[in-house]
């Protein structure tokens, strides 16, 4: 039962830098297609103008906000209605080429308009925000489901039905893979580099896995982990103890010891809820296993 999916490359849970540079590419694409939708509505309008009265057409401009509203959100549907009002009070409403209404039907209409597409803008951004809370409620029990399955993978069969006791490379291998499995689903939370520590039948702490080779850990670092360990609380990056280190460490603790130490290169300070909340349950996760593991070995020893 020592086998496990170690796929290092999968996305981040969270974004990073590099997503939000490519979330400014798509906003800007958006803007042009906000621009182009209300160039094609003025179109559409000048056409109109021969068969329906001129100050009705600003409604016609609600179907550019509406559509910018549920593709884009918000910012799409105030730019469009707004820059709608402006087009149309420049091209449609009497003087012509100006800003000034005098006809009272341009401002009742205009005043209907704007109370219209502000309504419709703030129930579609109420449905857009269920619906990403939703979404984003699914994706996080859909990763603590594969968080499940791939650490009970890595857990021991029931003692009674070996028949072999199991053996210092079979541990070794088997928290191996752990600490691997855990550093592969903190990735996918944090784009940073992390390190786990895996208490030794002395007592001491040994370093099990690093996200990378070339990844050095000083002695601070190692002195911050050993605190955490000894005392069963946070340290590092963010905390009162061992600020200076760039790990914020996090004991793994079962319910009669603590098993090891799991630690992220970020500021505690700046970890959202929801980041701390999936943090904890890897550091669980893997307490878990790895104290089966260790209770295993200690009993085939008696």
């Amino acid at each position: 039962m020592l086998t496990s999916d170690q796929n290092q490359g999968a996305d981040s849970f969270f974004p990073t830098g590099k997503e939000a540079r490519n979330r400014q590419i798509k906003k800007l694409k958006q803007f042009l297609i906000v621009l182009a939708m209300l160039a094609l509505t003025t179109l559409l309008n000048i056409f109109l103008e021969h068969f329906i009265h001129p100050s009705s057409l600003v409604f016609v401009y609600l179907v550019a906000a509406i559509a910018g509203a549920i593709y884009y959100g918000t910012w799409a549907s105030v730019l469009s209605f707004t820059a709608g009002f402006l087009i149309f009070d420049f091209c449609f409403v009497e003087p012509y080429y100006s800003l000034h209404i005098s006809n009272p039907q341009d401002i009742y209409n205009i005043t209907v308009y704007f109370i219209v597409a502000a309504l419709i803008t703030y129930l579609i951004n109420l449905v857009r925000r269920q619906n990403t809370f939703l979404k984003d409620r699914l994706d996080r029990v859909s990763l603590i489901e594969d968080m499940s399955r791939d650490f009970l993978l890595l857990s021991p069969v029931e003692q009674g039905s070996l028949d072999i006791h199991p053996t210092d490379s079979l541990r070794s291998r088997a928290l191996g893979l752990l600490g691997q499995l855990a550093l592969k689903y903190t990735k996918m939370i944090f784009e940073v580099p992390a390190v786990i520590f895996f208490r030794d039948e002395g007592g001491t702490l040994k370093l099990q896995e690093k996200s990378s080779v070339d990844l050095e850990i000083t002695p601070m670092d190692t002195e911050a982990a050993v605190w955490s360990l000894t005392s069963g609380e946070v340290s590092g990056a963010g905390t009162y103890t061992s600020p200076e280190t760039p790990f914020y460490f996090i004991p793994m603790k079962s319910l009669d010891d603590i098993v090891g130490v799991i630690g992220i290169a970020y500021n505690s300070k700046d970890l959202f809820p929801e980041q701390r909340r999936l943090l904890g349950t890897i550091a669980n996760m893997t307490t878990m296993v790895a104290s089966m593991w260790m209770n295993l070995k200690v009993e085939r020893q008696q």
